[in-house]
């Protein structure tokens, strides 16, 4: 870690291309390549807080600049066309400069970790509407819109709808959206982080499970007033509740299986969350009370 962060941070994000024996690509701008790596090092823990930061916030003001429909790029800026001999292998095309929702998916898991929750939101919606035009997912996209096709393919071991893409925006609303983060196996420690608060949502129910175990998790939410309240099932779970709160909310009070339990207030940037602890969760009523954060 100390290695890359020496080696490959510029500043802003993490350097593609660190090379050994220096080597020029005409027409390529590789100081102001952002590449993939980036939110993948975010969400494998080779950046700090403060480089995930930095690094959504490139995100965001390419987003602000791009002619592409999306800011999920493979690498940007693209290399020119004919740099590795590849014809297909053209700016926009795949893993050159092509908008990729596997990049989109690591974006969101990482904006919902480091305080930009209300982005990965935005992410998870935006990839919504576009699976939902054509009722298919697509391993990448031309910069304007244009699905992968077999024609376009550069890989010959990647086909057009493979679901690396899809996998990763499923794993963010799983683990970031709604929260359900297995830290150990068969859900046995688990950290339940909701969020639905970033998405308006008053309401929200939750059941995650996997299909060769049997072993699952599920939760009910809601939103009421001044407080929120959770049902939650679960497999004979320790369970770490990190609950995002309304904006300029703080907690007061945190009743689980009716009695006042420790708590901390915590702040991922300006978002505030409320942390609490319960031990061999079978099932268990939570609710948390709150107020306004200056009070």
């Amino acid at each position: 870690r100390e290695a890359l962060h020496r080696t490959c941070w510029n500043g802003r994000f993490f350097t593609h291309f660190v090379k050994l024996t220096p080597v020029t690509v005409p027409g390529a701008d590789e100081a102001e390549q952002l590449s993939l790596s980036n939110p993948m090092a975010v969400n494998r823990g080779a950046a700090t807080h403060e480089m995930a930061v930095s690094i959504l916030e490139e995100y965001r003001r390419r987003r602000e600049s791009t002619k592409a429909f999306a800011e999920w790029f493979s690498i940007d800026p693209p290399f020119p066309a004919g740099a590795f001999g590849d014809e297909k292998l053209v700016p926009g095309a795949y893993v050159n400069g092509g908008i990729m929702p596997l990049v989109g998916g690591e974006l969101a898991r990482a904006a919902f970790e480091h305080g930009f929750e209300s982005y990965g939101v935005h992410i998870l919606t935006r990839y919504h509407r576009l699976v939902s035009r054509r009722g298919e997912s697509y391993l990448w996209y031309f910069p304007d819109g244009t699905p992968a096709a077999v024609e376009t393919s550069t890989s010959p071991e990647a086909r057009p709808t493979d679901g690396w893409g899809s996998s990763a925006m499923l794993h963010a609303l799983v683990t970031g959206l709604a929260g359900v983060e297995d830290r150990a196996s068969l859900l046995a420690s688990v950290r339940l982080a909701p969020r639905w608060a970033a998405a308006g949502v008053p309401r929200a129910e939750v059941r995650v499970g996997y299909a060769a175990s049997g072993a699952s998790i599920g939760y009910d939410y809601a939103r009421e007033g001044e407080g929120i309240r959770l049902r939650v099932r679960a497999p004979s779970s320790r369970i770490s509740f990190h609950v995002l709160l309304p904006s300029g909310r703080r907690a007061r009070r945190v009743i689980a299986g009716g009695e006042s339990v420790p708590f901390r207030n915590e702040r991922v940037e300006r978002s505030p969350y409320a942390d609490f602890e319960a031990e061999d969760v079978r099932e268990i009523e939570v609710e948390i009370r709150m107020g306004r954060g200056d009070d």
